[in-house]
């Protein structure tokens, strides 16, 4: 009986994600919120003096922000989804958790860098907090899905952030870009510039958004992905765009 029921729920798994795709609900409020921050909040934090890129030091608003990213994800990688689906395996026995902790030790390391602490001191703490949950994680806490998700949000939110500032660092606000509009001529020597940022995008939206995303909660088709990470693309791009307007 216990079988002919879990055949039913698997069958009823790719019903499910086709009347998704019916209703186009390709993005969730992860992608929204996140596309909101790049667009608007790193903007406005970069003009107040409180965003910077990687192991910068001198910006304790991003410290914090980043130091409370960091406290989020480990709180979600801490604790086990009570509505998961039958026969999901444990989040650190799938493969996004050697990103995921990369990439907390890139957040955690830059958090503790912009409080003007040694960003050194956050890798091998890291290292071993995942290293104990990971033993003890068939008895960690079990919390709904949603509240996993949220609790992963703020890490994704000031990761967006800080890919935002690494890109106008690497090409001077818009200014690779604006080439684009003054001549045609540009486009031509502007693509492999473009085309490197881009590839290095899919690199950091893998290891420190979809990662993280997928620990909190497996979901998404690859179709859904591609279009998730073309939001985080053009959010990027406008972040950029509307400081060039202003001319900052």
């Amino acid at each position: 009986m216990a079988e002919v029921e879990d055949s039913a729920r698997s069958a009823n798994v790719p019903e499910a994600e086709a009347s998704l795709h019916r209703r186009g609900l390709f993005f969730r409020v992860e992608d929204w919120l996140l596309a909101g921050w790049i667009v608007l909040a790193a903007p406005a934090l970069a003009q107040a003096g409180g965003s910077a890129g990687p192991f910068d030091s001198g910006h304790p608003i991003d410290g914090m922000l980043l130091l409370a990213g960091f406290c989020g994800a480990v709180a979600c990688l801490a604790t086990r989804s009570s509505d998961a689906p039958a026969g999901a395996g444990a989040a650190l026995n799938s493969a996004s958790i050697g990103p995921l902790v990369a990439g907390l030790m890139l957040v955690g390391g830059s958090a503790l860098a912009e409080l003007g602490l040694d960003p050194a001191a956050a890798f091998a703490p890291t290292f071993g907090i995942v290293l104990v949950i990971g033993v003890l994680q068939s008895r960690l806490p079990v919390v709904p899905t949603a509240v996993r998700r949220a609790l992963v949000t703020p890490y994704l939110l000031v990761a967006g952030g800080m890919f935002w500032s690494i890109v106008r660092q690497v090409t001077g606000g818009l200014g690779l870009t604006a080439q684009l509009g003054t001549e045609l001529d540009a486009l031509s020597s502007a693509a492999g510039p473009i085309g490197l940022l881009i590839l290095g995008a899919a690199v950091y939206y893998a290891m420190l958004i979809y990662a993280p995303r997928q620990i909190s909660e497996r979901e998404g088709s690859p179709i859904e992905w591609l279009a998730r990470f073309a939001l985080f693309v053009a959010s990027v791009g406008l972040g950029l765009g509307w400081l060039a307007v202003l001319g900052a």
